[in-house]
């Protein structure tokens, strides 16, 4: 019987040609990528819902506007952008109260009438509520960034719709598109980051796996 004794080292302490070695095969041992695809779609599943988007025979990432009214299909410009803001939900907004100290005011709706001994006649005054309602777009649909990607484009149409690409010839369908269209670029761009050597040395690095001196994985 023989003893063989085994060195481990951690990424880091891997010489260069090691650790260039140990990328290559963590990736060639192939890159999960399904979550992402798998979060994209509650996304997808979100906006059709909100939209009334039908999903496309041939994947997810496709769709149909076929039974949306033609009324809705050709507004453009400041009439579509109405019509978004109007008809869904693309904004989560909080109210804010507090109260203002007692005070002279000159406000068309606040008018309280006190007599002030001190100046011997009255004044308007009033201890009153003010408000402040914030509204916030960031991941509304499920809450993870895909949601972004999907919408940007259209919160882009809505905060300046004059200045979007061919102002004032874009319709629901082209909105809707450019939104398809950003999420897969985002997709895309997600999966091509996983498989860079700087995101596999980083997963690595995350889940300390140990290598043989020739970047081998060490079971």
């Amino acid at each position: 019987m023989k003893t063989i004794e085994l060195k481990i080292y951690s990424f880091s302490e891997l010489s260069e040609e090691a650790q260039q070695k140990a990328i290559s095969n963590y990736r060639n041992n192939g890159i999960d990528c399904q979550y992402i695809y798998d979060e994209a779609y509650q996304t997808i599943k979100k906006a059709n819902e909100l939209f009334n988007i039908k999903e496309g025979r041939n994947s997810w990432l496709d769709f149909s506007l076929s039974h949306i009214d033609d009324n809705i299909m050709n507004l453009k410009g400041l009439r579509l952008r109405k019509y978004l803001i109007n008809n869904f939900e693309l904004y989560k907004g909080e109210f804010y109260a507090a109260i203002g100290d007692n005070r002279i005011i000159n406000h068309p709706c606040i008018k309280v009438h006190k007599y002030d001994m001190n100046k011997g006649a009255r004044v308007s005054s009033s201890n009153f509520y003010y408000s402040r309602i914030q509204k916030e777009n960031s991941c509304i649909l499920t809450g993870v960034c895909y949601d972004d990607s999907f919408l940007g484009p259209m919160y882009d149409f809505i905060n300046d719709y004059r200045n979007f690409p061919s102002a004032n010839y874009q319709t629901f369908e082209d909105i809707i598109q450019y939104c398809f269209d950003s999420l897969k670029k985002d997709l895309e761009s997600e999966e091509e980051y996983r498989n860079s050597d700087e995101a596999i040395k980083e997963e690595i690095e995350a889940n300390e796996y140990e290598f043989t001196e020739d970047g081998k994985i060490y079971n």
